[in-house]
């Protein structure tokens, strides 16, 4: 794609400096004078000197944050509806303005496509605490399909604030999840729909809950939360905790690492994070970490848990905490791969 912005590319910008008025100069930019003399005619006298004089100001722009910038208002022009003739056109109107045919028409489908799938998107930016204030009296299989269908951060900082014997039951709905009726979606969509009075994108029905989103969620949850989740699904249901547990990282799982693996994750650690996560741990999880210590580091290890004495039980599982959200961060990114589940066997 040949991306030209009719400014010189490539300026460093603080994150600050990205601020409404300058992506409305980038786009203006972007468009040109024949688009932008319209949505000149729609603004105030004051609003279009200050946009005039942002747009002067751009001397450098990074394509990538340019493309960055017009993607986004692009998607928000869709799914805000915004003009009377409906988002969705608006956007494909934009889309071809800015790019090649066949390239608007994938970026459009795209666009198409993530709007279409996106149940709930109105609660997507809202606070945990407004939405638990809106689905505590659901019944807990309307509350798993909603939080089934919310970004795993935002779902597990909900589930997290609920009533303790609340979790369990949402928790072990998310898991045994299927495929679910679009009327029922629907249905639920209404009910909180009417209680926030907000405008809800149409959507389709596609696979949601079980054990995938169920474990996505839990990882995202702080220690404590984790165990009394895992513990309500073992009472609930043996076999599906079973399962949930060869497929999440647990602290304990250290000692199934290959040893490469496990010197990546160790430089990323700090000192002090790594010997207050050992405090307490099995053997078998204390001898993995020394041996893939250096002979100095292992020493100094040992002799600051010795003088470590006792510690809160708090301080030992956010420490571990810390550790496997590195892991994850790394197997995330490919640096590191993780089978702890003995499922699947290497070939050379």
């Amino acid at each position: 794609m040949d991306f030209e912005l009719g400014i010189c590319p490539m300026a460093p910008i603080r994150p600050e400096e990205i601020t409404a008025r300058y992506k409305a100069a980038v786009i203006v930019a972007q468009l040109g004078p024949e688009v932008a003399k319209p949505v000149f005619a729609e603004m105030q006298a004051e609003e279009i000197q200050e946009l005039a004089s942002e747009v002067a100001r751009l001397k450098e722009v990074d394509p990538a944050l340019a493309l960055e910038i017009i993607r986004e208002f692009v998607t928000f022009a869709a799914s805000t509806r915004l003009a009377g003739s409906g988002g969705l056109d608006v956007a494909r109107d934009l889309l071809e303005q800015v790019f090649d045919e066949s390239e608007a028409a994938d970026m459009f489908e795209q666009l198409e496509s993530s709007i279409a799938e996106a149940p709930f998107n109105f609660m997507r930016k809202m606070d945990p605490s407004q939405i638990i204030s809106f689905i505590k009296d659901e019944h807990p299989q309307i509350i798993a399909v909603v939080l089934a269908y919310l970004p795993a951060d935002l779902a597990s900082n909900v589930l997290a604030s609920m009533q303790e014997e609340v979790q369990g039951t949402v928790a072990e709905r998310i898991g045994m999840m299927g495929r679910v009726n679009p009327d029922a979606v629907r249905l639920v969509e209404s009910i909180l729909q009417r209680k926030m009075s907000n405008v809800l994108v149409a959507t389709e029905s596609s696979y949601i809950g079980g054990i995938d989103p169920l474990i996505s969620i839990i990882q995202r949850t702080d220690r404590q939360t984790e165990k009394i989740l895992m513990e309500a699904i073992e009472e609930r249901d043996p076999k599906l905790a079973e399962t949930i547990r060869a497929n999440l990282f647990l602290f304990e799982d250290i000692a199934k690492i290959d040893d490469r693996s496990l010197q990546v994750v160790l430089r990323e650690v700090s000192p002090q994070d790594l010997s207050m996560s050992l405090k307490g741990v099995s053997e078998d999880v204390h001898e993995k970490v020394l041996g893939n210590l250096s002979r100095r580091a292992a020493q100094m290890l040992e002799e600051e848990l010795e003088l470590m004495g006792r510690v809160r039980r708090s301080s030992v599982e956010e420490a571990q905490g810390k550790i496997i959200a590195v892991i994850r961060r790394l197997e995330d990114k490919g640096d590191i791969e993780i089978d702890v589940g003995g499922v699947d066997d290497f070939v050379a």
